[in-house]
């Protein structure tokens, strides 16, 4: 975890229920992440609020951006699923998404600027502390000298990145975006544009990376290599092995095993999400889980092996229609 200079109490009473709760849902799919952290110290926002005070109070606004969570995932198609969960949550204010940004801003002669300009990606969410969790941020914040606490916003930020994105991203904001006014950048254009041309790589790399294991996934089921089909298609921490039972109705059946791989990975992350906790992520379920989704084309022959675990079946069937009634 990164720290910067967060006080104990702060951190465990304010940004730990926030993370755990995120992590915790992360957790239930499978899904390859790394979270970091980071919080404004008193310090910092005795600073800011020296700086903008007198303007929040003339506008009626508030210092934002106390708390940062940043999730960085493995697989660029991992962020979008996560998000998508995320903006269904009660607590969801709004976004900041360079790419809707840059669809929106149309130049008259070249139109959507998105399939044109390649920059970071920012995909930002902002959230409201839940009411116990504000409550504990106020009661700390206002036993330090020195700070106003009407001029805090009890918001946080979920920031989304991949992993090459992410090191792009600290380069970006470090030694570029914090100097973007200096004069130099004017006779420096070319290799701004560079620098713009160098994530461009890394983002095209990030694409051909998802594109590569779905052709992985596709030569696993031509071998009938039923254990690396899955995980190379759903790319998801998954335990156990497959059972010698499943391996066999797969054998036997390449329909099955055609409908298990061209099951959208989405869709099954986005039923995970509803898992109770004490539901095991492991291979044999997804395939019970994968194959409970195709209704009247599912096999009757994992369906009945699924069956002879009442609970498990029951379980499998509960996660699928809470997701449908959400």
């Amino acid at each position: 975890m990164e720290k910067d200079q967060i006080p104990a109490d702060f951190r465990n009473a304010v940004i730990t229920p926030i993370l755990d709760e995120l992590s915790k849902a992360l957790d239930k799919t499978g899904i390859y992440y790394r979270v970091f952290y980071r919080s404004k110290s008193p310090e910092s926002i005795k600073r800011k609020l020296k700086q903008k005070g007198d303007k929040y109070r003339e506008e009626g606004k508030k210092l934002q951006d106390i708390i940062g969570i940043r999730f960085v995932f493995y697989f660029l198609d991992d962020i979008e699923i996560f998000a998508s969960y995320l903006r269904k949550r009660n607590n969801f204010l709004e976004e900041s998404n360079s790419t809707k940004e840059l669809e929106e801003a149309k130049e008259e002669s070249i139109g959507s600027l998105s399939d044109k300009i390649f920059m970071p990606s920012r995909l930002n969410l902002i959230f409201r502390m839940e009411a116990d969790i504000a409550t504990e941020l106020g009661y700390i914040l206002q036993n330090i000298d020195g700070i106003d606490t009407n001029l805090i916003d009890t918001t946080y930020e979920v920031q989304l990145r991949t992993v090459l994105s992410e090191g792009w991203h600290e380069i970006e904001h470090d030694l570029r975006y914090k100097c973007k006014d200096e004069i130099w950048w004017n006779y420096c254009q070319i290799e701004s544009r560079m620098l713009n041309g160098i994530y461009a790589s890394l983002e095209t790399s990030e694409r051909a990376l998802s594109h590569l294991f779905f052709e992985i996934s596709y030569k696993n089921y031509k071998k009938k290599d039923w254990e690396a089909m899955l995980r190379n298609h759903l790319r998801i921490k998954l335990s156990d092995n497959l059972s010698t039972k499943i391996k066999k109705i797969l054998d036997s059946s390449n329909d099955v095993a055609k409908l298990i791989l061209k099951q959208e990975k989405e869709k099954v992350i986005s039923l995970l999400f509803y898992a109770p906790s004490s539901f095991p992520l492991n291979i044999n379920n997804i395939v019970y889980l994968i194959n409970e989704m195709q209704e009247r084309e599912k096999s009757e022959e994992l369906s009945k092996l699924a069956g002879e675990n009442p609970i498990l079946s029951k379980t499998i069937k509960d996660i699928i229609n809470t997701k449908a009634t959400s």
